[in-house]
């Protein structure tokens, strides 16, 4: 198992590996806290490490499976990477609304379509890069926005960590496994 998770200290991606001295001590469930610590939501884990995608140009799937091949030298073909989405916002902007926007109201959207972007990107240098690799995105469309400090949500927030397992437990990848570049006209 390789865990990512970004170091704000050091400034790098750390692959968290139990067998690797630096974290033999480290209990799975920090690892995880520190992969999954969103900076402004969750606190840093010992003050130092948050989301693996922060200094992974938000694209810690690829990292991994990098590590995973060409680090440890592990065959492709008997190696899983799961990669397990935060939820897909749906698209709830219409033509013209952003005719009306002033600056700051580019910051949400921009942020937002940069992240969505790298979402599908990640799924899709993966099957790319590593195609022999059993690549795994679980994901879940979200039907509204939902800010991720307000407490008033957890029950919807439940759900869908309910409906997530689901899909784990059914194989039921996300759709950006589907996408396929599509090659020029000769």
């Amino acid at each position: 198992m390789v865990i990512t998770a970004f170091d704000l200290v050091t400034k790098r991606t750390r692959f968290i590996k139990p067998w690797k001295d630096e974290y033999a001590t480290w209990p799975v469930v920090k690892a995880v806290l520190a992969s999954c610590s969103v900076p402004t939501y969750f606190p840093p884990v010992e003050g130092r490490y948050v989301d693996g995608g922060v200094g992974s140009y938000a694209n810690p799937c690829y990292l991994a499976a990098y590590e995973a091949r060409f680090c440890l030298e592990w065959d492709a073909t008997e190696t899983t990477l799961i990669s397990l989405g935060t939820g897909r916002e749906p698209h709830t902007l219409q033509p013209g609304d952003a005719d009306r926007w002033w600056a700051w109201d580019w910051i949400g959207p921009v942020l937002g379509a940069f992240l969505q972007s790298a979402d599908d990107q990640q799924v899709h240098l993966v099957r790319t890069f590593f195609e022999q690799l059993d690549f795994r995105r679980f994901q879940v469309d979200l039907r509204r926005p939902i800010p991720m400090d307000d407490a008033s949500n957890i029950p919807e927030l439940t759900a869908y960590g309910d409906e997530l397992g689901r899909k784990i437990c059914n194989d039921e990848t996300d759709r950006a496994l589907e996408i396929k570049a599509s090659r020029a006209p000769r």
